[in-house]
């Protein structure tokens, strides 16, 4: 068993060995992880497991250097999930990678190193037998599976309610849905996010993470769907795709316009369409376990519950003494540590 470290420059073999692995996601391919390196001014890189020169794994990473040391994230930027990719079952060889990520940090003094795992793997039991972790937080996955459909009512059958009346609601409102990868959908999509982030105090996506996805990313790896009433467009949703799942990565609605349920037309749309292009799972992103609305409008789409979980490992207790203002601006869009372990919030 031989393990190399290497950086994110275009690694097709490596892609080709995720595709491999009907569950992996667009997180861990070196497109996604140079868009989120640029964006993040940080390093991404990859370590690789080797047996008779033969990839028997991986495990992709981003380092971000700061003032209490380097923090590292498989992988980083909202909630994106890392962790070791394998087309087959190797224990020595994933308990190896989960080992020499930890040593990286350590040997590189960093202040924290996180795995985040993958839901659709389901194999946090393994993690928590082998990564020794200082601390762990917890999220639910929440995914939907696409059924077999005949037609589109097959789809709509599957929701709870309220989401078909809401679908039905949007088609008498006569709302317009178009698939687009113009700039200025993206500027919709930009700026209706951080008004919707902003209303209820979170932390939006700068401007420049939209610009690096239209560069940096295959035009076949991402769309926004854009919901029109009258030629106004007054929803938009970013989705990603890769292998067998797309993300659903950046909803937005103009307030105003929020009662004409253009989002869940958009949303059905989507899911027709992936469904028709072979897609398999709708990868809904983690919830935290207080976020009890946002975790039952998830579940009315027909999801299933996959827990997930941050395994992270402290090598400078010192972060402890920070506030949480002043490690959101050290380590942006990095996973330090869970806030609530903070000694001043």
């Amino acid at each position: 068993m031989k393990i190399e470290c290497i950086d994110n420059s275009d690694q097709q073999e490596l892609v080709q060995y995720a595709l491999r692995n009907s569950a992996s996601l667009i997180y861990g391919t070196p497109r996604y992880l140079t868009l989120i390196s640029k964006h993040l001014a940080a390093y991404a890189g990859w370590l690789i497991a080797k047996q008779n020169k033969e990839i028997v794994g991986l495990l992709p990473f981003i380092k971000k250097d700061g003032p209490l040391g380097p923090v590292f994230n498989s992988l980083a930027y909202y909630g994106s999930n890392g962790g070791v990719i394998q087309h087959e079952t190797n224990e020595e060889a994933k308990i190896a990678l989960i080992k020499e990520f930890y040593e990286m940090a350590k040997k590189a003094k960093s202040v924290s190193a996180t795995i985040i795992t993958n839901p659709l793997l389901n194999d946090f039991d393994f993690y928590h037998k082998h990564t020794h972790y200082d601390l762990l937080d917890e999220r639910i996955g929440q995914i939907t599976h696409f059924p077999s459909i005949s037609k589109p009512e097959d789809l709509l059958h599957s929701f709870q309610d309220p989401r078909p009346r809401n679908i039905r609601r949007a088609l008498r409102e006569g709302i317009v849905v178009e698939r687009r990868q113009d700039h200025d959908a993206l500027y919709f999509l930009y700026s209706t996010h951080v008004a919707n982030i902003e209303s209820i105090g979170g932390i939006p996506k700068k401007l420049e993470f939209f610009q690096l996805l239209k560069e940096t990313m295959n035009e076949a790896e991402w769309t926004i769907y854009v919901g029109k009433t009258k030629e106004e467009p007054i929803a938009a949703l970013l989705l990603l795709y890769f292998n067998r799942t797309v993300e659903y990565f950046t909803p937005v609605i103009r307030e105003a316009h929020r009662n004409k349920q253009a989002l869940s037309l958009i949303i059905y749309q989507a899911m027709l369409d992936a469904i028709t292009e072979g897609y398999e799972n709708w990868n809904w992103g983690g919830t935290w376990l207080t976020q009890t609305g946002v975790y039952d409008f998830k579940k009315r789409w027909g999801t299933t519950d996959y827990p997930y979980y941050y395994y992270i490992k402290l090598f400078n207790n010192i972060v402890k003494t920070q506030t949480k203002e002043a490690l959101l601006e050290a380590y942006p869009g990095f996973y330090v540590l869970p806030f609530s372990k903070l000694k001043n919030i």
